[in-house]
């Protein structure tokens, strides 16, 4: 399994989070999104959105999104529970994601 990475991006840096708070470690592969690399050929057949961060597969299966990988993780390694311990704590982890990334999210990909 490997993860491409986006650098300083926010979504990237949200599941290289995510893992530093599981302490969990996956080989990553930087992709400069500054220099347009996620339109490369090869990252495009991975996420035809031409977005990272991507987790890939040793069976060449891919996972895109930020928030479908952590939850990937999370199911895969459930401690310490990050998405919450039942319905109420999934769902107001839930909510708290959406407010930031419509909130806070998209103000700062709307700066200049």
């Amino acid at each position: 399994m490997k993860l491409y990475d986006g650098g300083r991006a926010p979504n990237p840096r949200r599941v290289r989070i995510f893992l530093a708070e599981k302490g969990l470690s996956v080989p990553m592969v930087q992709v400069d999104i500054m220099a347009g690399e996620q339109k490369a050929p090869e990252i495009a057949a991975l996420n035809p959105m031409m977005r990272v961060p991507i987790l890939e597969f040793d069976d060449g299966t891919v996972l895109s999104e930020s928030v479908a990988i952590c939850r990937y993780f999370e199911e895969m390694h459930p401690e310490p529970p990050l998405m919450g311990v039942d319905a109420r704590d999934r769902a107001t982890v839930e909510m708290w994601n959406r407010r930031m990334e419509l909130n806070l999210g998209l103000a700062i990909a709307l700066l200049p």
